[in-house]
């Protein structure tokens, strides 16, 4: 509105400074300056933008193929008789309980009940990235350069930090130790090794996610094609009135005026809304973390339980250390339970 409101402003100043002859007058204005000056470096970043979203897109695939190959891995995977113990198949061997299972040392283990846990913490993990991803953007200039933004920012990055920290990382320590009560049991350690990988390349795309989310594009470049967006197509005032001496109509001179302001500004707003790609909820172009995250993760993990325990009970999530709120001691297999995470800022 300010930038449309400038250039009119500017055409109608213009219009009426000039001679009353047209042809004593020349306003045409060269173009390169538009050109060079916004078009490029708008295309430029709009690329930038874009590929940071493209970056996000493929952390999230990497992450979710990694989540899912390790449940399978922790509810499925057999292995013969080793020095450490049965393993599966060799429990099945002995004709022996593939529920719970005594191995050489004494110790057991209920297969159901630790492909459960394990379902339990990767599930929890993906709410809590998605309440990460999904937290209000708390890393532009403003919250820098201004008093509300501080404020702003110091309410949303603690909190942040501390999914982050505790109900990611913290979550996946969990992880890592169901993998080792698997070694103990005998678990060989190539297997161990494919499972350490995936452990791996979950770290990895958070990490990626996590720099997606809390780093922007070049901040002097935006605040550049910010001010040219807004300052330069009145600067053109002089070419509007031109085109309105050409044609004896104001109207499409300011008009032309008007659709160049916009058209920059639509530009600018392309990048401004690709910069934290993950509110889709603002944003067309957004990723859908929650459908992503916490809806299509779920039900590929309850399949992928179905089918290797087909005669189990219904999945109950519980409740442990790491969580403590009182909505997460919740029956999974209802499908109304998809809307549990919530944003992290309303819960607050």
């Amino acid at each position: 509105i300010v930038g449309c409101l400038l250039t009119v402003g500017a055409t109608l100043i213009a219009y009426y400074l000039v001679p009353n002859s047209q042809y004593e007058w020349d306003g045409h204005l060269p173009s390169v300056l538009l050109s060079f000056a916004i078009i490029t470096p708008l295309s430029q970043s709009i690329s930038m933008a874009f590929s940071r979203r493209e970056t996000a897109l493929k952390a999230l695939a990497t992450y979710r193929s990694s989540v899912f190959n390790l449940f399978i891995a922790h509810s499925s995977w057999d292995w013969s008789v080793s020095a450490k113990g049965k393993g599966r198949r060799g429990c099945v061997e002995n004709g022996e309980d593939t529920a719970t299972t005594n191995n050489k040392q004494g110790k057991h283990i209920d297969w159901l009940d630790h492909a459960d846990t394990t379902l339990c913490h990767l599930i929890q993990l993906s709410d809590s990235l998605y309440q990460y991803l999904t937290l209000p953007t708390a890393t532009r200039a403003r919250h820098r350069a201004t008093t509300k933004g501080r404020k702003e920012a110091n309410e949303v990055m603690p909190t942040g930090r501390e999914i982050f920290t505790i109900s990611i990382y913290g979550r996946m320590v969990m992880i890592s130790q169901l993998a080792e009560a698997l070694k103990y049991r005998g678990l060989p350690g190539n297997e161990a090794s494919r499972i350490r990988q995936w452990e791996n390349a979950i770290t990895t795309a958070v990490e990626e996610l996590r720099a997606a989310k809390e780093y922007r594009t070049l901040q002097a470049l935006r605040v550049f094609e910010r001010l040219f967006s807004l300052f330069l197509p009145p600067f053109y005032a002089t070419t509007y009135v031109q085109v309105a001496l050409d044609t004896n109509s104001l109207a499409l001179g300011i008009s032309l005026g008007i659709i160049t302001s916009i058209a920059l500004t639509g530009l600018f707003e392309c990048i401004r809304q690709l910069e934290d790609p993950f509110v889709s909820h603002l944003t067309l172009d957004g990723i859908d973390t929650r459908e992503e995250l916490v809806v299509l993760a779920y039900q590929e993990l309850m399949v992928a339980r179905k089918m290797v325990f087909p005669e189990a009970k219904e999945f109950v999530l519980r409740r442990d250390i790491v969580e403590t709120d009182e909505d997460d001691n919740r029956n999974c297999g209802d499908e109304s339970l998809f809307r549990r995470s919530r944003h992290v800022s309303e819960r607050k």
